[in-house]
């Protein structure tokens, strides 16, 4: 039977392998031969005869081969746990993706829910919010009703009530004018006494004036003689300063009222004395 080298049948089955695996076994079945032909050198420095070194050979051979199996049975066994892994990993990417399909299918089915649920609430509360208005709306026509059969009772009423003023206004001016017209009547009589009665107070009126204007110039006349006199018995007493000084308050008074002076009580006798003396010059 043909023997093969450990190494190269290792390496020939563990093609598919990932490649850091095969490296890791092909340093592992290396080390144990190179360990194998170091001890057989070892033991046998000097040389030794032909059959004691095949005998070993084989024997190393047989170790060889043993440790192969074993790493081969390890190398099929680490093949599995990496078709494993990647079963696993495949699992693992189906679940993850089977669990998003479902996360999605969760989600529509919840937001379609909530859809439905939203549809419901805002239909149920257009439905309560149109029966409100409704009732609002009724509740509205049915005071603007009120309202306008009390305001149609009031204006009917008003109207009325106009009706009854008009009727009595036309009966008022009725009597109005029949009162103005006495009273235009009487007015004209009263008016024709009345200019008969002024013409004839005008003449007296008129008698009177005259009667008032001469007595007026009479007035006057009187006035400027007592003025003159006035003037003359102040002249007179001016020339003689020592009798003003003796007169009183009361006398200078009566003395320039005579002489048509503007004087009061409130002025000092000095004052009275100095107005007389000017007025005299």
């Amino acid at each position: 039977m043909k023997k093969r080298h450990p190494v190269s049948w290792l390496t020939a089955h563990t093609r598919e392998l990932p490649t850091t695996m095969s490296r890791v076994l092909e340093k592992t079945l290396a080390e144990p031969a190179r360990d194998a032909t170091v001890a057989v050198t070892d033991a046998t420095p000097f040389g030794d005869g032909v059959e004691a070194r095949l005998r070993r050979a084989d024997a190393a051979l047989e170790r060889a081969q043993e440790l192969e199996a074993e790493a081969a049975e390890k190398a099929a066994r680490a093949r599995a746990a990496a078709e494993e892994v990647d079963a696993t990993e495949r699992a693992g990417q189906d679940d993850v993706r089977r669990a998003r399909e479902e996360a999605d299918q969760h989600v529509e089915q919840v937001v379609a829910e909530a859809q439905r649920e939203a549809d419901d609430y805002v239909a149920a509360k257009r439905q309560r919010a149109e029966q409100h208005a409704d009732e609002d709306v009724a509740a509205a026509e049915d005071e603007a009703r009120g309202k306008v059969e009390k305001a149609s009772g009031r204006a009917d009423r008003a109207r009325q009530e106009a009706e009854e003023a008009v009727a009595r206004a036309r009966a008022q001016m009725v009597d109005a004018r029949r009162l103005a017209d006495d009273a235009a009547a009487a007015a004209k009589e009263a008016a024709e006494e009345a200019r008969q009665r002024a013409d004839q107070l005008a003449e007296d009126a008129n008698a009177r004036a005259e009667e008032a204007e001469q007595r007026v110039a009479d007035a006057e006349r009187r006035s400027e003689a007592v003025a003159e006199g006035g003037r003359a018995l102040a002249k007179d007493t001016v020339d003689s300063p020592a009798e003003l000084d003796e007169m009183t308050k009361a006398e200078l008074l009566e003395l320039a009222d005579g002489m048509g002076l503007e004087v009061n009580g409130h002025q000092l006798k000095k004052e009275l004395v100095s107005a007389i003396k000017r007025s005299s010059k």
